[in-house]
């Protein structure tokens, strides 16, 4: 007889790939489609290079126009785990003091582990009227790249059904909100020379200094605005503009012929991105270029929705929760018309750190309110 598959066994396999953001996502996935077992329906899907594998599965009834049912979102890649503080090695998961240590233990194969044994219960119980899709995507950590190429495939005509939970770590609260991270690089173009005839050439950097001092103005006006989604961001009620980093020049004796600034925002939700892309393209004059490295948009679902209340009576929630980072929930909302909320195991405070772990009483404690969800939006 085949041994029991459980959320932590599971867990166990899944932390020992590793699947750091531009690995191969097969194998992993391919693992998650064997567990899901007979009675799932699954599909692999290309989202950039050939291994950046997305997994679509799903059980019970199929798909319709009217996207009941529910989807279960997460993505399968980590970031490194390089850290010399690691106390134990990040791809042998180890269990001590309750809680298993391992990179990806929290960010976010623990839902991935619960949300696979959920699913292949619930498709063996053969009792479900309405689908049930679970969604994994590669390259979540290097900005949603993963998601949103699949998106991209699927289109707005895509019939996943609507409501989604996005499995990231919220110590299984609650999350209707968060902000966007928007990435973009200046590029200023000058001329090389020997730095004994500076004539002759065009300095790249110079010019960085006014760009720069016009982004910390715009910084500084960001600070000030606010909208509808302020009051629940109390430490940052703003958007965020960083000047993250700078490079050019390549020796003391060259005259640099370019120069680029990479600028990151976090964006508010209800926020969309092309106010902002205007003001930032403003600043572009000259032998100054401005391009969109990345456009990772805020997630807002509003508070009346049936999944966020249903969600609520769930955790026995009461109040609407943001946080600050960003997910694939951002772009299922504005590319797909998902209705997101995060909820998870985990505490986004340990993920991408040394002996980032879960605690075992959370997967516990989870996979009931899982099964909560399931039944409400698949069986009902």
């Amino acid at each position: 007889m085949a041994p029991t598959i459980t959320p932590e066994s599971l867990l166990r396999e899944l932390v020992s790939f590793d699947t750091i953001s531009g690995s191969s996502t097969r194998a992993i996935l391919e693992r998650i489609g064997n567990a899901l077992g007979n009675d799932v329906r699954t599909t692999l899907h290309t989202c950039g290079q050939p291994d950046d594998l997305a997994l679509i599965a799903v059980a019970g009834p199929e798909l319709n126009a009217a996207r009941t049912g529910l989807t279960l979102s997460g993505h399968v890649d980590v970031v490194p785990a390089t850290e010399p503080e690691w106390t134990s090695r990040p791809f042998t998961p180890v269990v001590r003091d309750n809680a298993m240590y391992g990179r990806g233990t929290t960010d976010m194969k623990g839902f991935i582990a619960l949300a696979t044994c959920a699913m292949r219960a619930a498709a063996a119980a053969g009792t479900m009227t309405h689908p049930l899709a679970l969604v994994l995507t590669p390259n979540e950590e290097t900005g949603s790249l993963g998601m949103q190429a699949l998106a991209k495939k699927l289109g707005p005509a895509t019939q996943l059904p609507r409501a989604t939970i996005v499995g990231e770590p919220t110590r299984l609260g609650v999350v209707r909100m968060h902000k966007g991270h928007l990435k973009v690089r200046y590029t200023i173009a000058g001329q090389a020379a020997h730095s004994g005839t500076p004539q002759l050439g065009r300095n790249a950097i110079e010019p960085a200094a006014d760009l720069i001092a016009a982004l910390a103005a715009l910084r500084r006006e960001l600070e000030q605005e606010r909208n509808d989604a302020s009051p629940h961001f109390h430490a940052v009620p703003c958007p965020v503009l960083n000047v993250a980093c700078i490079r050019g020049g390549s020796a003391v004796n060259v005259v640099p012929d370019r120069c680029t600034i990479d600028v990151g925002l976090r964006l508010l939700p209800g926020m969309v991105s092309d106010p902002i892309v205007g003001r930032l393209e403003e600043l572009a004059a000259g032998d100054i270029a401005m391009e969109i490295i990345n456009d990772n948009p805020p997630m807002l679902l509003a508070e009346d929705t049936e999944l966020h209340r249903v969600a609520c009576d769930i955790t026995g929630q009461s109040e609407s929760r943001g946080v600050s980072f960003a997910s694939d929930g951002g772009v299922m909302t504005r590319d797909l018309g998902m209705h997101c909320v995060l909820w998870g195991p985990g505490d986004m405070a340990v993920a991408h750190k040394p002996d980032e772990h879960i605690e075992l009483s959370q997967l516990e404690q989870a996979e009931p309110m899982l099964n909560r969800f399931i039944h409400h939006f698949c069986m009902n």
